[in-house]
């Protein structure tokens, strides 16, 4: 049992069976996973999740997204309404860390609530990030560039990119977000050969473009213009770098506002693995 100032509760691990209330405490909060998102976080990292259970209620989650022993991303630390303001939420996050201690980087993607509490668990703040949101545009901008779908013949040449970019294996977050969503997974080619790609997901309150990985922010933007044109009407989530400022303006053109803001924080002297500049959407809070 493990005891707090008000309650108490005890931390198992969490279950593809508990689904189901980790939707409903998505809901609570507003976020936009769906149970897509939740069965993959559990499948792909088996014991890596948590939930708070009280009087045989969940009243809490949180997990780690694992890349190998060299990359953590800490996620999907929700806690019930009626339970807030006990200390769950940090008791949860000390339990993560304290099973992550052997990775070399931990982070995470802060809300401004949740802000202040890591940084007294040990997280440091290292750049801002910002919800974007296009809702529903009727007439998306009209792709213009040599941007295209995605195809398999494409995906060994982006897989070693993004192993670079991101600075850790995240194949099968990508596959996973290819085989749900194919529709969202473009990419561009110069002279040179890759120039950069995004793939995409679907989700409750808005469907969700990232990772977007490019050599210059206009192919970025031409990436992302892609998406929005090739699905009209659809509303779409995008979590970016709030600098440079060029590249929210650039979202800003193609439709898009800052929703809410979060902060990138890393345990410790953690430092951004990879190459941080080309990175311009990560995949989501969840999955880093």
């Amino acid at each position: 049992m493990v005891q707090t100032a008000d309650a108490s509760f005890t931390l198992r691990p969490m279950r593809l069976e508990d689904i189901p209330d980790g939707l409903r405490l998505c809901r609570a909060s507003g976020w936009n996973q769906r149970e897509d998102d939740w069965r993959a976080l559990l499948s792909l990292n088996p014991g890596g999740f948590v939930a708070a259970v009280s009087e045989g209620r969940v009243v809490g989650t949180g997990g780690a997204v694992r890349y190998g022993t060299g990359l953590a991303w800490m996620c999907m630390i929700l806690v019930d309404p009626e339970s807030r303001s006990q200390g769950l939420g940090s008791r949860i996050t000390e339990e993560l860390l304290r099973r992550l201690e052997h990775v070399a980087v931990v982070g995470l993607d802060a809300t401004p609530g949740g802000r202040l509490v890591y940084a007294k668990l040990g997280l440091h703040e290292a750049r801002e990030l910002a919800r974007f949101d296009a809702r529903a545009l009727s007439a998306p901008p009209a792709a213009t560039s040599a941007a295209r779908a995605l195809k398999a013949a494409d995906l060994g040449e982006v897989l070693a990119w993004d192993l670079e970019a991101f600075g850790a294996d995240r194949s099968a977050v990508l596959h996973w977000a290819l085989g749900h969503a194919p529709d969202f997974a473009w990419c561009a080619r110069g002279v040179g050969g890759l120039d950069g790609y995004c793939f995409g997901r679907h989700g409750h309150n808005a469907d969700h473009i990232g990772p977007v990985v490019a050599r210059r922010p206009e192919i970025a933007r031409d990436l992302v213009q892609a998406c929005l044109a090739a699905h009209p009407g659809r509303r779409f989530f995008l979590d970016a770098p709030r600098e440079p400022a060029a590249w929210p303006r650039a979202l800003a053109e193609l439709g898009f506002v800052e929703q809410r803001p979060f902060t990138r924080m890393y345990r410790g002297q953690g430092k951004e693995p990879g190459r941080p500049a080309e990175l311009y959407a990560v995949v989501g809070p969840e999955f880093g």
